[in-house]
């Protein structure tokens, strides 16, 4: 039955509908992961057996994270979550991360002017629970308890960066 619309989920056939009115008035933009991987990764346990030995003080535990890009063609990107971390107790340095975690994405109808907002929050927001995994339990199997990331709010890190820039700029101009 080649006349009847396509159903979809649940036998709805609205999204038929609503893709064709998408193609009139053009397309919804989107945004495709190809592929997420470990670009680079280091993980140091300096001094193991003395790290063992609970009876110290907490650890003073410091993290940072950037966003870094490169544009592979025309329509397709690499995003790169970078982390840095370090747990030290008394000047010693219990363990040293890092992380750079990558994730391939394609953008479809993604206007120009939307492209860095997408690049800077969104991506980074799908890559983080991966690259949070791995340092959770990288730490975990370095002897300590899981380094449990804080979410990051990429949105908020994106629109201070935008911040810097401007301010950059307007003390240039002067």
């Amino acid at each position: 039955m080649a006349d009847e619309p396509e159903a979809g989920l649940n036998g709805d056939t609205s999204g038929a509908q609503n893709g064709a009115q998408d193609a009139i008035q053009g397309a919804e933009p989107m945004v495709h992961a190809h592929a997420q991987y470990i670009k680079d990764f280091s993980f140091e346990n300096p001094d193991a057996l003395d790290s063992i030995d609970e009876s110290g003080d907490a650890p003073e535990v410091s993290f940072n994270c950037a966003v870094e890009s490169r544009k592979l063609s025309d329509a397709t990107h690499e995003v790169v979550l970078k982390f840095e971390g370090k747990a030290m107790r008394g000047g010693k340095a219990l363990f040293l991360v890092a992380l750079d975690y990558a994730g391939l994405f394609t953008f479809d109808n993604v206007p120009p002017e939307h492209e860095d907002g997408v690049i800077n929050v969104h991506c980074p927001t799908m890559l983080f629970p991966f690259a949070r995994n791995i340092i959770a339990n990288v730490t975990r199997d370095g002897g300590y308890p899981q380094l449990l990331i804080d979410i990051i709010d990429f949105n908020a890190m994106y629109a201070a960066s935008l911040a810097e820039n401007a301010g950059q700029a307007e003390n240039t101009e002067t």
